[in-house]
């Protein structure tokens, strides 16, 4: 299958989860389900390996994963979209589904991820200072990743999207040593 294809089709499962999950009135529970089971999967390639190995058939597979359904109390939404994409001889994509229905939910419930980077630990009030700044800038709401960088000396880095905030000591270091040597 073409790469274009293949997201073209993870795309479709994305969205059909996300549109089952709203019309049960579960999206959040579904959200949480499909995220946790993401961070499982990654964590553990082994069973990433097994579900997408053509070695292993597709029967087999789905028993695997109505088992891992059971045992984590996933709800309907979920355990269908799993027998769907087993019985379609789909689950080798399941990770790259769970990612892009992340993404899709983001999207369609009008939320935005920022990323911000600091030299040191901010307070409580800090983040959320920084937090509403971000969803009056974004209009949207926004989940906040928080990473430690000690290397940025001071300040922060901010990336929501494809916009990058640099605020950051060491970034306005760099800049001034670029002007300084003349190549600005």
């Amino acid at each position: 299958m073409k790469k274009n294809e293949q997201n073209k089709l993870i795309r479709s499962y994305a969205e059909a989860l996300f549109d089952a999950a709203e019309k049960s009135g579960k999206a959040e529970t579904v959200f949480s389900e499909a995220e946790s089971f993401y961070a499982a999967l990654t964590e553990k390639p082994e069973i990433a390996g097994y579900l997408s190995s053509p070695v292993w058939n597709d029967s087999s597979k789905k028993e695997a994963l109505e088992k891992i359904a059971e045992e984590r109390g996933f709800s309907a939404v979920m355990r269908s979209l799993l027998a769907v994409m087993a019985e379609n001889g789909r689950v080798g994509l399941l990770i790259k589904v769970l990612s892009e229905f992340k993404q899709v939910y983001y999207l369609k419930k009008h939320i935005s991820q920022v990323s911000v980077k600091t030299a040191v630990e901010l307070t409580e009030s800090q983040k959320n200072n920084l937090a509403a700044a971000m969803e009056k800038y974004t209009g949207n709401k926004v989940v906040v990743k928080y990473q430690i960088m000690p290397e940025l000396l001071g300040g922060l880095l901010v990336e929501c999207g494809s916009e990058l905030i640099d605020d950051s000591v060491k970034g306005k270091l760099d800049r001034l040593e670029l002007l300084m040597k003349g190549t600005i």
